[in-house]
């Protein structure tokens, strides 16, 4: 087993507790008592800690809070936008089994602290969360943040009801076990192997949503992100941009936003004229600026970011990053590597 010394998350890992202190108006300088993060770092993104900081955070708001089901607050408050750009990539999926696949896939990109499978069989679909390490008595908070955690992703990627056939979790309830049943709202069992969700395998099949107040906010984030990178041409520009990345992993013509913007193509291609610029090169900007922040902040495979941006072939993504850039998008991420590497 890897020790706490080894599992590191983003900062933003800590976005969820950070709102249960503020609306249960805990002392912020109480819950870091011990766990080596200051409140600089809690203010840079590019933070990283470790797992054992975690833990300890975790174990001061309990403390401070007296939450018996503090896992379940936490788990269930952590949504598809807190995970930024992986996020971003599971909602790009077009099922919700691609999303999940994908997102076991990059799983070391969340803020898991389990061992994660998704296992189809006789219909149905059990999504497995084993722990990484020995979590003490913090087992119980740990394995109730992972379960609702993973439930609430489920659930924002399909936006609509989640029928769950039963949630198996590897502690025993505590006092109150009767509450699980009715945070999840399907039966509940304890003391099993593993912390699992089973619902039925179609689920798998449904399309994943867009419409989620979680979703339009992360692709909003992605938007200004992009767009703060990009000259500024006006707000029907930024109006288009928005629109081509409203539906992530969707790079739509652009007579479907002419449409989407109660306009004609012809009329929206004058607009654009108007404002020195085209479509095409609007729709080229996107993918050039989620191409750079996949290649310098995840650890995607070419193919699979290829894929998040619409490319049936990985050397077709390769021949447009180059022209983009004027390097092939593995040497764009070894140069900013070799450059960070110097630095530090």
């Amino acid at each position: 087993m890897p020790s706490d010394r080894q599992i590191q998350h983003s900062v933003s890992s800590l976005a969820a507790p950070l709102r249960y202190i503020d609306s249960h108006l805990l002392n912020l300088d109480q819950c870091l008592i011990g766990t080596g993060i200051s409140k600089q770092t809690l203010q840079d993104g590019s933070s990283r800690i470790y797992l054992g900081q975690l833990l300890r955070f975790c174990q001061n708001i309990r403390e401070l809070s007296a939450d018996r089901y503090l896992g379940l607050a936490l788990g269930s408050a952590i949504h598809v936008a807190d995970y930024g750009m992986f996020g971003f990539a599971m909602m790009s999926a077009r099922t919700l089994r691609q999303a999940v696949h994908l997102g076991l896939r990059l799983v070391n990109l969340s803020f898991t602290c389990f061992r994660h499978e998704l296992i189809e069989q006789g219909g149905t679909a059990t999504h497995r969360m084993a722990p990484l390490m020995d979590y003490g008595d913090l087992l119980n908070v740990m394995s109730d943040r992972e379960v609702s955690a993973i439930h609430l992703i489920y659930q924002e990627l399909v936006r609509g009801s989640l029928p769950v056939i039963e949630i198996n979790f590897v502690h025993s309830g505590g006092e109150s076990p009767s509450c699980y049943a009715k945070h999840f709202d399907c039966p509940v069992n304890f003391g099993r192997p593993f912390n699992e969700m089973v619902i039925p395998a179609e689920v798998l099949d449904r399309t994943v949503s867009d419409t989620s107040k979680e979703s339009r906010e992360l692709c909003i984030q992605q938007c200004e992100l992009l767009i703060s990178k990009l000259s500024k041409q006006g707000n029907l520009v930024d109006d288009v941009r928005y629109a081509i990345l409203s539906q992530p992993g969707y790079f739509p013509d652009i007579d479907s936003i002419a449409e989407k913007m109660h306009m004609s193509s012809r009329t929206l291609r004058r607009h654009l004229t108007a404002h020195n610029t085209k479509f095409q090169k609007l729709v080229n900007e996107i993918r050039f600026g989620l191409a750079s922040n996949y290649l310098l902040t995840t650890n995607f495979r070419l193919d699979q970011i290829a894929e998040l941006l619409g490319y049936t072939e990985p050397g077709n993504f390769t021949h447009a990053f180059k022209r983009w850039s004027g390097v092939p998008p593995r040497t764009y991420r070894m140069q900013h590597y070799e450059r960070n590497t110097r630095e530090k």
